[in-house]
């Protein structure tokens, strides 16, 4: 009989865990593809790398809302069938704390191993995946913004050109006009070439426009001194390479580049990414008396309390963070104190609930 209670329970708070958890999803992947999408827009980001980018990013958000998901998900869960006096029946039975404790952890174990690959693992490989083709993206993302019948400007601002079509693949350009000053002196400049492509140096790594046949006008109106060039091919500089290749930050180094380095950041954040699914245990674990609603309470009358108990938690994570980082706080000591904290609350709720007595608490009667 207490498998099947077991099956039921275990559905009830998957079916809760996984709605509350897609629902937080959709609401924080949708802002964060608006940010990225502005980006692209704007320029700031090749659209090469806008799936990377946001395959990335939805890894990341989901191993920090695993945690939130299954905690409201129990809270909800239990606390509808408390409200439909399921569990009060059950109970009365014999299934007890112990018992609920055993449904929760079967189902909470296998979310705690996603978690820890989420947060340990996957989401940083993502993310470091996303920055190296966004870094590799971005030697021809300045080809790529050019704009077909508008004026386009070099990096430099030195010279504007005007090109009539593009090739489908955006790789070539056709039929360019070309203005600036001629190399070393004042004397303007004109020039045609029937296409253009990019092009990378190879010892430098910087972006040209490589642009030819065509001839060059080289000369101020007025002036006798005029000339006339007809070129092969040549190159216009859109943009140099940096001196210094990005570096990852902490977030996208992986966990054994976390946990070879000696910088200080590096090991905060290899202890906050074992920290995410500690803290899934905790709030599992302080889920199941804390979803527990009285008779003439609403049935989502804990979901405010379950709310305002993870943001305390939260902050508080937070602020052994920032304590760490400016070296108020031994690494030693990291998260266990807020762990501790939550853990001593899930025990005095318990207590509260079977009202039995532990050291200087007192045996209550029912």
């Amino acid at each position: 009989m207490f498998r099947i209670i077991e099956r039921y329970l275990i559905l009830e708070i998957a079916k809760s865990s996984l709605a509350t958890t897609l629902i937080l999803f959709i609401i924080l992947m949708s802002n964060m593809m608006g940010r990225l999408l502005s980006d692209v827009s704007e320029g700031t980001t090749p659209i090469q790398a806008l799936f990377p980018l946001l395959v990335g990013q939805s890894i990341y958000i989901l191993s920090m809302l695993l945690p939130l998901g299954f905690f409201l998900g129990v809270v909800f869960a239990f606390g509808r069938l408390y409200k439909d006096h399921e569990l009060v029946v059950l109970q009365a039975c014999g299934f007890s704390y112990p018992a609920l404790y055993s449904v929760v952890i079967k189902i909470m174990l296998p979310v705690f191993l996603l978690a820890a690959w989420f947060s340990i693992w996957l989401s940083a490989d993502m993310l470091q995946r996303a920055k190296l083709i966004e870094d590799r993206e971005k030697d021809v993302h300045q080809f790529h913004q050019l704009k077909v019948g508008q004026f386009n400007q070099s990096e430099d601002k030195s010279q504007v050109f005007y090109m009539q079509s593009m090739s489908p693949d955006r790789t070539e350009i056709r039929d360019l006009i070309i203005t600036g000053q001629a190399d070393g002196n004042a004397k303007n400049s004109i020039e045609t070439a029937e296409r253009g492509r990019h092009k990378v140096d190879e010892k430098t790594g910087d972006l040209f426009l490589e642009v030819g046949p065509g001839k060059r006008f080289e000369g101020n109106p007025g002036d006798a001194d005029y000339r006339i060039i007809e070129f092969e091919k040549h190159g216009i500089l859109l943009q140099k390479k940096p001196q210094q290749t990005s570096r990852l930050s902490a977030r996208e180094k992986s966990f054994s580049q976390l946990r070879e380095s000696e910088s200080r950041d590096d090991r905060i954040q290899l202890l906050w990414r074992i920290n995410i699914p500690i803290t899934l245990l905790v709030l599992g674990l302080l889920a199941v008396p804390l979803s527990y609603i009285a008779p003439r309470q609403g049935r989502f009358g804990k979901i405010g309390l379950a709310l305002v108990i993870f943001i305390l938690y939260l902050n508080l994570l937070g602020f052994s963070r920032s304590w760490m980082l400016t070296g108020q706080m031994p690494l030693w000591l990291n998260f266990w104190w807020v762990h501790a904290l939550f853990i001593g609350l899930t025990i005095i709720l318990l207590m509260r609930r079977t009202r039995r007595s532990w050291l200087f608490w007192r045996y209550q009667q029912p």
